[in-house]
């Protein structure tokens, strides 16, 4: 079956794409805001740190505090504000090793969603290692070597193999800073014994992960990521080394990182920042990065580490533009402004695959051949195009209630080129598109007037119906046609395998519209003999 290509290349030019890309670590929250310039290409315009230690109370007691999740929501809304402020065209945000872990973890994100209409979306340790890779690959020179890559966050260390062309290995390991401080030391000084069960514990969890690394026949080591960075500005200081503006590309010695670590080990928490390049605020664990740091190079047999300012953050930039490359190169000649932006909430959602895509172009069939019926515009048929692709979106947080969260994200999804009423018209269509029907009780259906409450029930019955015939997205059913009688509609629909299952979804689906008719809807399936495309 070919696919449908929704989003159609249009003409009028464009102001620069801006993406913002939000990391919900353990330690921190990052953002960073790109504009694209071309291609593969981006610069970052802005950028933006919380430290709010996510991480802290998950690793000790499997929950986020209240007030780790009122310090995270407050960083993740002034974030908004601000890529708002840049006119970026998405925000694509992703949580790491705490939230995943967190019992409440849900809890927080769908907070972050209810509040900003930001949907992050949880990341396995396969996907961060991938990130980062994408990251380094573009900051760092790997062209004729590969190269280690350790990226030390508060949940996790991720190892990764990789060279110009590809990702070889990656490994997630459950040695992030603040899990390790949630065993180790919770800032006081640590004693011989300490260190040498933290080496001990370090040595155990990576010793495999690091013995793939050799045998991949790495040429290099690159560090990555606040703890590594706030290591190597600090080791280079205190061998008398000058302030650097930017670390990547730099390189610190094995040597050095060991006269730094005997250091920190010496001191209380409050006297470590004042080495040059540690933070206040990661003084309760850098002593513990230290270590761990050291004892990964140690067990990788290299003396030096290449580092790199480039993390997480931009990877989700570089991947965006890599998964979206043709959108992209729509959206500098654009001129249905409405179009493109419902294309790229779906995108961002991810929903914007061969099922919404099957889901609209039944929709619009059956929009047109029931027009004498329901006798509504080609406004109204525009929207229930768009509340087509966009009526799965709240998958994105969840299936369970994923209705209720599609109709959220479309009236606080930043589309643009609507009024207020179509936006609640999208929002609504997308609400009912499956489980209960229209009622006057619900304040945005009733804050319709009575011909758009008319109008909503027809769109919404019919996204409901077109749903029910692609219930296996498989798109079986290619096309419908639509027989009309008095009180009957009779929906033969076009089916290119066995399609049981989407009448069974259409029959269970079809009320809706059938109230909003007045008619008796009757579904049957019509084999045809080859695939056809859609055009």
């Amino acid at each position: 079956m070919a696919q449908i290509s929704w989003l159609r290349p249009l003409t009028a030019p464009r102001n620069p794409l801006k993406l913002a890309a939000i990391d919900i670590g353990s330690n921190s929250i990052h953002m960073i805001i790109a504009e694209v310039t071309g291609g593969h290409s981006f610069e970052v315009i802005d950028r933006e740190k919380e430290m709010v230690f996510l991480g802290r109370s998950v690793f000790e007691h499997g929950r986020l505090t209240d007030e780790a999740v009122h310090n995270g929501l407050g960083a993740i809304q002034k974030f908004h504000k601000l890529a708002q402020r840049h006119g970026v065209t998405d925000i694509r945000a992703v949580a790491t090793s705490a939230t995943r872990e967190a019992e409440n973890g849900g809890e927080f994100l769908y907070a972050v969603a209810e509040s900003t209409g930001i949907a992050p979306q949880v990341i396995s340790g396969a996907e961060e290692a991938r990130y980062i890779y994408l990251s380094v690959r573009n900051a760092i020179d790997l062209s004729d070597k590969a190269a280690l890559i350790l990226d030390i966050g508060g949940g996790s260390v991720e190892a990764v193999v990789g060279d110009a062309r590809a990702m070889r290995l990656g490994r997630s390991l459950k040695l992030g800073v603040q899990r390790l401080r949630a065993e180790f030391g919770k800032g006081a000084p640590l004693g011989k014994r300490e260190k040498k069960q933290l080496e001990e514990r370090v040595r155990q969890v990576a010793a495999q992960a690091l013995g793939d690394a050799k045998r991949a026949r790495f040429k290099m080591v690159v560090g990555s990521s606040g703890t590594i960075l706030a290591l190597g500005q600090a080791a280079h200081r205190l061998a008398g080394g000058e302030p650097w503006t930017s670390a990547t590309g730099h390189v610190v010695s094995l040597s050095d990182l060991r006269a730094l670590t005997d250091r920190l080990l010496s001191l209380p928490a409050h006297e470590r920042s004042a080495i040059g390049g540690i933070d206040a605020m990661r003084a309760d664990t850098i002593h513990v990065g230290a270590v761990l740091l050291v004892t990964l190079l140690e067990l990788a047999g290299v003396d030096r580490i290449t580092l790199c300012d480039a993390a997480l953050r931009e990877g989700l930039v570089l991947d965006y533009l890599e998964s979206r490359a043709e959108a992209i190169r729509a959206y500098e000649v654009v001129s249905d402004i409405r179009r493109h932006s419902v294309a790229e909430l779906a995108a961002r959602c991810g929903q914007s695959g061969p099922h919404p895509e099957r889901v609209a172009h039944l929709s619009l069939q059956l929009f047109d051949q029931l027009a004498q019926i329901h006798g509504l515009s080609d406004d109204d048929r525009r929207l229930l195009e768009y509340g087509a692709i966009l009526h799965d979106i709240g998958q994105h947080i969840g299936y369970e209630r994923h209705e209720h969260h599609a109709a959220y994200i479309i009236k606080n999804g930043d589309l643009r080129g609507f009024s207020d009423e179509e936006r609640n018209m999208l929002a609504l269509i997308a609400r009912y598109h499956r489980k209960s029907r229209p009622k006057r009780k619900d304040q945005d259906f009733a804050a319709l007037s009575a011909k758009r409450r008319k109008a909503l029930t027809v769109l919404a019955g019919i996204v409901r119906l077109a749903d029910g015939l692609d219930r296996s997205h498989h798109q079986l059913i290619s096309d419908v046609r639509v027989k009309l009688s008095d009180d009957r509609v009779r929906i033969i629909s076009e089916a290119v395998g066995d399609a049981e299952l989407e009448i069974w979804g259409a029959r269970r689906k079809s009320r809706l519209l059938e109230r909003a008719l007045k008619r008796k809807i009757e579904l049957e399936v019509e084999a045809v003999a080859s695939l056809r495309q859609i055009a």
